[in-house]
């Protein structure tokens, strides 16, 4: 190659390298601008996610004024209200009982149940054969066996036979002897259960919280059949077992979700009526896990015979991202023995116990004091939270702002928390010691804009059995409320998607083993057919008012 050769091909590669470099700029605006776009529809979402659950908890609070209203008719007015949220498991102890009897082999399922005298529809159950395969005749009946189901259908409960009949060929059935059967397509084979009355009972039991003894007394009032409250926690075992694999995936979307955030929450639970197995058990927790609002809207209710981590971090194996909690130290083990997570304590907490302080002290005494100077401080952390929301702020902006405006805040902060030195045994060392514990945690939220600087979310999510504690009663073992918890979950996370509980029950019970997993998940579904009613309790109270109707 001679000179001049040579300085062409060096012309020509500075020419491929410039519009090389010329398409890589291009390619990379395109990707700013995308990411630019990806970052407004996560805070269009986060947006969408707090007003839902603003305008869910408006809905929730008139809710809980009228279910009262609607429970109160189940439940006799001399007789002290009390939901047992194991019941179902204790219920079926009770039916395994020594020394009472079961069906006997061969009996009928309510016999007290006058089919005639309650049926309102018969629906027959034929093979979809309709001619011999072997010399193309005509099949003719050739037995049948009777069910009665309960349905429930607005404003009433109601009773189908079901008749499922087996047809033969006339012609060649005594040298074949072929039997057509049908498909039994029953969500609950062999059962007066059915979708719609399963859905009806869950919905009494685990959104109204009405105990099946007097949901029981209920449905022999209005139908004439005597489901005992063994039977409903029967069919609420069913049930659960059945919608297994809605809950399984729920919480593998919770583990898998987009912005890598966790909410977690627990309270307690007291046992009442202890068994013998269980003298020395005092107290039972519920452990809440919650999405954020830059993902579906998930809640998992996990129930634990203790407050032990144990359960949580085998559920948590795999999870790699942030869990916003309290201080509970369960969760900082749960952080050291998994590398792949990090922890963000609630400063909702922390605010928490420094206000009582100043509430608890006399008005001229509160402006210098500690606490009140503390509480100035975290407020403007929370003020800044607020601004940076009302901008409808992304992830990655509200990050930057944060590590802008909110480090000499927090750094002021610590110098207080450092030089602080409370009276021993006051409540002030309570509030301080708390805060030094937590402050290594306290600071994640930084770093990632998907973070929450309070746990609130979990807060409203395990608030259904904060109110309902003084009247929940417990007594044994949790092996009943472990699957009380799965159809909780089911329940409340398309409470939060707002969906009608009750209808989106029946959908789900009655296409669980035809239809995919993924599209019978609340928050994959359209949420117009399954639209919250206004009265999400009416088809309850139309029923009691028929009942006293009739009794008039």
């Amino acid at each position: 190659m001679n000179l001049e050769e040579a300085l062409n091909r060096i012309k020509a590669l500075e020419s491929e390298a410039a519009a090389n470099k010329k398409a890589l700029a291009s390619k990379d605006r395109a990707l700013l601008s995308k990411d630019r776009e990806l970052a407004k529809k996560d805070a269009l979402i986060f947006e969408l996610g707090r007003k839902l659950n603003e305008a869910l908890r408006g809905r929730e609070a008139e809710a809980e004024k009228k279910n009262i209203e609607h429970i109160r008719q189940f439940v006799p007015r001399d007789e002290r209200f009390s939901v047992i949220i194991n019941e179902p498991e204790e219920a079926l102890k009770e039916k395994a009982a020594p020394g009472r009897r079961g069906r006997k082999k061969g009996g009928r399922n309510f016999p007290s149940l006058k089919a005639d005298r309650y049926v309102t529809k018969v629906v027959y159950e034929d093979p979809e054969e309709t001619v011999c395969p072997d010399c193309g005749a005509r099949l003719v009946p050739f037995s049948q066996r009777e069910r009665i189901a309960v349905e429930y259908v607005p404003s009433s409960l109601t009773v189908t036979k079901t008749i499922t009949r087996s047809f033969k060929c006339p012609e060649c059935s005594g040298k074949s002897g072929r039997i057509f059967y049908p498909l039994s397509k029953a969500a609950f084979p062999g059962s007066i259960l059915t979708p719609s009355f399963a859905a009806y009972v869950a919905y009494c039991k685990y959104e109204l919280g009405i105990p099946f003894h007097h949901l029981s007394e209920h449905i022999e009032n209005t139908l004439g059949i005597a489901v005992s409250k063994q039977d409903l926690a029967g069919f609420m075992k069913r049930t659960s077992d059945l919608l297994e694999p809605v809950y399984d995936r729920m919480k593998a979307d919770l583990l898998a979700n987009h912005a890598r955030v966790i909410h977690s929450d627990e309270t307690t639970l007291t046992v009442s009526h202890k068994g013998k197995d269980a003298e020395s058990r005092r107290k039972s927790y519920v452990y809440v896990y919650s999405s954020s609002y830059y993902d579906d809207q998930i809640q998992i209710y996990d129930f634990h015979e203790s407050r032990s981590i144990d359960e949580t971090a085998s559920w948590l194996k795999g999870y790699s991202g942030c869990i916003v909690c309290d201080g509970f130290s369960g969760y900082r083990r749960l952080a050291s023995e998994n590398e792949r997570i990090s922890l963000q304590m609630c400063w909702a907490h922390v605010r928490r116990r420094f206000s009582d302080i100043v509430k608890a002290m006399r008005s001229e005494a509160r402006p210098d004091c500690f606490s009140a100077r503390m509480l100035r401080e975290i407020g403007r952390l929370f003020a800044l939270e607020k601004g940076y929301r009302e901008q409808k702020l992304d992830p990655a902006e509200i990050s930057k702002r944060r590590e802008r405006d909110q480090k000499g805040i927090l750094g002021s902060i610590e110098e207080m928390l450092t030089r602080a030195d409370p009276v021993p045994g006051s409540a002030l060392e309570g509030a301080v010691g708390y805060m030094r514990g937590c402050w290594p945690y306290l600071k994640t939220y930084l770093s990632d804009g998907h973070i929450e600087m309070t746990n609130n979310i979990a807060e409203r999510a395990v608030k259904p059995f904060v109110v309902a504690r003084k009247v929940f009663q417990t007594s044994g073992s949790y092996a009943g409320a472990r699957y009380t918890g799965k159809l909780f979950s089911i329940m409340r996370t398309a409470k939060i998607n707002g969906l009608d509980v009750r209808k989106y029950f029946e959908y789900a019970i009655s296409h669980v083993k035809t239809d995919p997993t993924e599209s019978l998940l609340p928050y994959r579904l359209d949420r117009s057919l399954f639209r919250d009613p206004p009265d999400s309790a009416n088809g309850v109270s139309r029923l009691t008012d028929e009942k006293s109707e009739a009794s008039d």
